[in-house]
């Protein structure tokens, strides 16, 4: 029986792991940009600024030459919605490769950080269906692999990762496979 055949809601945890540490890095760091405009001219400004970001910006298919990122940071000239896409993306990879180590340091910083896992939406399962599902608070005390992998953004490694931490959830490890949310506390 698959997830979500009597209509439970959720991610693979380790994927809920992965965009939890998106939205610590890009949401809280670079999202309260106003405009696309404003958010294309920081992943330029970054991307020609970092080492790495030329490699970044070929990693991606962006083939332009100085002159046309110079012109992207002008009001005037910007790039198609593809080429706008694959800056992101590049900026992203890059920003990941970047603050690794400082995302480590944090979290690892006074014995780990908690975490707050909540289980899958079950409002379209019948009630004789629904499990007992609850709010789980868990402390990581080792975060290196977990931010390594989600730098790279192996989805794989990441699950596994996910089972290891849900397996000190005793018999209830299963029901946690399968996530709503992973709130990052702190």
């Amino acid at each position: 029986m698959g997830f979500g055949q009597f209509g439970a809601e959720g991610i693979e945890g380790g994927r809920a792991l992965a965009r939890s540490l998106d939205e610590r890095t890009f949401d809280y760091d670079v999202g309260w940009w106003r405009s696309e405009e404003e958010r294309l001219r920081r992943a330029v400004r970054y991307l020609t600024r970092k080492t790495g970001g030329s490699a970044a910006l070929h990693a991606h298919g962006v083939q332009e030459d100085a002159g046309a990122l110079a012109a992207w940071l002008e009001e005037p000239a910007v790039p198609d919605a593809d080429q706008r896409q694959r800056l992101e993306k590049a900026f992203r990879d890059l920003r990941r490769r970047n603050i690794t180590p400082s995302v480590i340091r944090q979290l690892n910083t006074r014995g780990g950080t908690r975490i707050e896992i909540t289980p899958v939406a079950q409002e379209g399962v019948q009630d004789r269906h629904r499990r007992q599902l609850r709010l789980r608070v868990k402390n990581l005390y080792r975060w290196d692999d977990i931010v390594r992998a989600w730098a790279q953004q192996d989805t794989l490694q990441m699950e596994h990762l996910w089972a290891d931490i849900i397996g000190d959830l005793d018999s209830d490890y299963r029901k946690y496979e399968y996530v709503s949310y992973i709130g990052i506390c702190g």
